[in-house]
């Protein structure tokens, strides 16, 4: 028995930039979570977040000028000891929920 199997011209970057919206999407998920957890006082650490571009991926960093206490934050909060971890928080959340969502029907 002989099999014909016909590739459609462009799959595979089909497949990429799928990939590359899902990704993008999950992001974008776990940096909203993220700024509902982190801490809140002045809103300067919530509204410092940037999402940037990796070689296959991206990653959100918080912090700039304004805010150069946001790597201590992440680490330790006396004052609010619940928004310890608040980005990785928001990841692990992200990542237990349903993940097919982001990467179903985008081809």
């Amino acid at each position: 028995m002989t099999v014909k199997v016909t590739m459609i011209p462009g799959w595979d970057t089909r497949i990429e930039n799928a990939l590359k919206k899902g990704v993008l999407e999950m992001t974008l998920d776990v940096q909203k979570r993220s700024t509902v957890l982190a801490p809140k006082l002045t809103r300067a650490l919530v509204n410092s977040a940037i999402i940037g571009t990796v070689m296959n991926g991206y990653k959100i960093t918080y912090g700039s000028s304004r805010v150069p206490y946001a790597r201590r934050r992440h680490f330790e909060n006396k004052k609010n000891p619940q928004t310890i971890g608040y980005l990785s928080k928001a990841g692990e959340s992200v990542v237990r929920g349903n993940i097919a969502k982001y990467f179903r029907g985008k081809i």
